[in-house]
């Protein structure tokens, strides 16, 4: 009982120190309203834009016209294109030269000299990377061209536009998962877990460190033991995350319910498809306990340093080890079946990541579940053990900073 009442204590004491600092609740305030105000942007769209009407539509061919002049040599062509582009007269010229005039002047950006039915020459005075208005007028005379000759065959225009018109029609099955719709919605959950280790890791082992470089955690392990202070420091960040994110991710629903009808349909479809049963309980179950795993990796080497400022230069090797699930996840985008992606997400210091990707992504066989979650949990308990062995003997140790390694040795040394 005296244990558990130690816990509490350490676990309440930093429960209320993360959770009521200004800067926790601002962020997460902040989140929130992010993320609730990213789903109401289109009933914000829907306020503020005006009702178009006839006068206000803009024509469709507006990169082909716009400060666009035009010489037509062959009449026929030019007489046809005249009223589809709706081209003003002022930006008909009768010869090349004086378009060439024109553009030199600045009072224009390009023009075009439609020779022939099939042929054509831009004019520009500055070209940058522009290719789409040659693109688009070379289209329309393609399709004129292809009307006209059916027309002279004796088909109608009115048939010709209805074959043009017609559409092929396509049905796609997915039987596993759909990773074009999935990827992007996961990868944003990744990126979540990857900012969440990060920066409360971060903030553990700079607890601990701060700690000991005050000489506080003396005072500690003689009230307490030091499973108590793991534990109860390891559980307050990892409830404190859980309670900002929790706050972020209800913002997030209210916006979704409140604006599904508005939202365009690759959102809704990408977010259905995406947050299937199997994919949340893959990802919370790997999200938190490899979140807790790397808790208790940042609170052991928080207790090798004696200083602060060694916290970062301490715990660099450990950011360089999620990078790597980072990339192996992003890797799995195109290659979710390679061998490399199947052992990182099984292997426990990146499994957290690459796994919840691979389930949104693609189907995975139940026994790799087993064995990647079974991992998992082993070996977080593993290190929690671990964690405890190196913090209680941190706290004899107040010289220069201990490698990882030597203090995994001191841990299980019994002198």
């Amino acid at each position: 009982m005296k244990k558990l009442r130690n816990f509490k204590l350490v676990f309440g004491y930093e429960f209320k120190s993360l959770l009521g600092k200004k800067s926790t609740i601002i962020t997460t305030i902040i989140m929130a309203l992010i993320v609730f105000i990213l789903f109401n942007v289109p009933r914000f769209m829907d306020w503020f834009s005006p009702a178009e009407t006839a006068e206000d539509e803009k024509n469709p061919y507006e990169i082909i016209t716009e400060s666009t002049g035009y010489v037509f040599l062959d009449e026929q062509t030019g007489n046809m294109l005249k009223p589809m582009l709706q081209i003003e007269d002022e930006k008909i010229f009768s010869s090349r030269e004086e378009l060439v005039a024109a553009i030199e002047n600045d009072e224009l950006k390009k023009g075009f000299v439609v020779e022939e039915a099939l042929k054509y020459e831009s004019i520009w005075l500055d070209r940058k990377l522009e290719f789409e208005a040659e693109l688009v007028l070379s289209e329309i005379l393609k399709q004129m061209n292809i009307s006209n000759t059916l027309i002279q065959k004796g088909i109608s225009p009115e048939e010709v536009v209805a074959l043009q018109s017609k559409e092929v029609e396509s049905t796609t099955t997915v039987l596993g998962k759909d990773g074009t719709s999935n990827t992007i919605v996961a990868f944003v959950l990744l990126f979540i877990i990857y900012m969440l280790v990060i920066m409360y890791g971060q903030i553990t082992s700079t607890v601990i460190a701060r700690e000991k470089d005050s000489r506080t955690m003396e005072l500690l392990i003689t009230s307490t033991k030091a499973s108590n202070l793991i534990l109860g420091k390891v559980a307050a960040s990892g409830l404190t995350a859980v309670v900002q994110l929790g706050t972020v991710a209800l913002a997030g629903y209210i916006g979704f319910v409140l604006n599904k009808e508005l939202l365009p349909q690759f959102i809704v479809e990408a977010l259905s498809g995406t947050l299937t049963k199997e994919y949340l309980i893959s990802y919370l179950y790997f999200t938190i306990v490899g979140y807790i795993l790397y808790l208790f990796l940042y609170a052991a080497l928080g207790s090798t340093v004696s200083k602060v400022e060694d916290v970062n230069s301490s715990t660099a090797p450990v950011s360089f080890l999620f990078m790597i699930g980072y990339f192996i996840t992003s890797f799995s985008m195109t290659n979710p079946d390679s061998i490399v992606v199947v052992a990182g997400s099984i292997v426990p210091f990146t499994s957290l990541m690459v796994m919840p990707f691979r389930t949104a992504v693609d189907t995975v066989p139940m026994w790799q579940y087993i064995l990647s979650g079974g991992l998992l949990l082993a070996t977080t308990v593993l290190l929690a053990l671990l964690s405890i062995r190196i913090y209680r003997q941190g706290t004899l140790n107040y010289g220069n900073k201990l490698g990882f390694i030597k203090s995994i040795k001191m841990a299980f040394n019994k002198n």
